[in-house]
């Protein structure tokens, strides 16, 4: 007995031995033959993990025997997985191939179209289906996705936009007073913050530019701007409908049509309601205040005689109509 232990336990050790003088040796590069520098080589089903060195070789001790997978990672190339077959004595070379599906954000905040990495200003880019499917239909509800933004408004005529804290002030009534967040659509200027409210039409994407902006931007940008981008017309008939409920009997209905009219002229009209009860009940009038009650309407013309000459006419109505922006009186106290 005691000499069956002593040879299956001097297996186990050289089976042991084995794994350990049997590293895997490779080297990595990309489709161009390249190496590729700080490569991650996973054993797979494990956690063992090598860098690869400076001219793109790694070793690493799988601790197990063929067949079994490597996987190898790299940022700007697809995640792949190698099989081992055996163990050989010549390095094993791995080829990367790149990932052509990394998008690039392009920017319009210095005045033409930039890749965002290009762009040494602070900003936070949400595109416009991201926005969608966080119900931010408008600024108000934007300020839950980008942290340095402040909305306050008590009624319409009483609404500041901050960046970090700082924009215009508020008070009982600021409609006189220029704001000191810049809010720009499709490149015009909204001078009111009460355009903050009303609801967004056909956003294809949204960057919040965070510093003072006056040499791109001009006068009422010293805390930030808001760029908003919508999309626009195209020569391919589309149409979109969507439709949104909620609690409190809150409908919102979007619909687009965009098509073209003639050659290199396209035109888009948009649509867009919101209806909600207040949740604010007036027990003497038996009615809901602070509600939202808002239509708006957009229509666009587009214009490409060439690649370098694009024309785009824009015009939109808002109609707010909410019973809203009530004062509640909590108590009353002596004096």
């Amino acid at each position: 007995m005691k000499k069956r232990l002593l040879i299956l336990f001097s297996l186990i050790l050289s089976a042991g031995a084995v794994f350990a003088q049997n590293p895997i040796k490779g080297i990595v590069k990309g489709a161009n033959g390249v190496t590729i520098p700080g490569a991650t080589v996973i054993v797979r089903g494990t956690n063992i993990a090598v860098v690869a060195y400076v001219n793109g070789t790694f070793a690493v001790d799988a601790k197990q025997q063929p067949p079994f997978y490597i996987r190898v990672s790299y940022v700007g190339y697809k995640p792949q997985d190698f099989q081992v077959l055996k163990f050989q004595d010549t390095p094993i070379e791995l080829t990367l191939v790149e990932d052509t599906q990394l998008d690039e954000i392009v920017v319009t905040s210095r005045r033409r179209s930039e890749v965002l990495q290009d762009v040494p200003i602070p900003i936070t880019v949400i595109g416009g289906q991201a926005a969608e499917n966080a119900g931010a239909f408008n600024v108000n509800r934007l300020k839950e996705l980008v942290p340095s933004v402040q909305l306050y408004a008590s009624n319409a005529r009483n609404t500041t936009l901050n960046i970090r804290g700082l924009g215009s002030t508020f008070g009982l009534t600021n409609d006189g007073i220029d704001p000191g967040v810049g809010f720009y659509v499709d490149g015009v200027y909204h001078a009111r913050p009460a355009a903050t409210s009303t609801d967004f039409l056909d956003i294809e994407q949204i960057e919040v530019i965070r510093g003072p902006q006056g040499t791109l931007f001009g006068k009422n940008t010293t805390a930030g701007a808001f760029n908003i981008t919508t999309t626009k017309p195209t020569q391919t008939p589309t149409a979109k409908v969507e439709m949104s409920v909620g609690n409190y009997n809150f409908l919102q209905a979007k619909a687009s049509v965009s098509g073209g009219l003639a050659k290199n002229l396209a035109a888009k009209i948009s649509l867009s309601g919101t209806q909600r009860d207040g949740t604010i009940y007036n027990t003497r009038e038996e009615r809901r205040y602070s509600g939202q009650n808002n239509l708006g309407f957009k229509g666009q013309l587009y214009y490409t005689p060439s690649d370098r000459l694009k024309i785009l006419l824009s015009g939109d109505v808002s109609v707010q109509h909410p019973a809203g922006y009530p004062l509640v009186i909590a108590g009353v106290t002596q004096t």
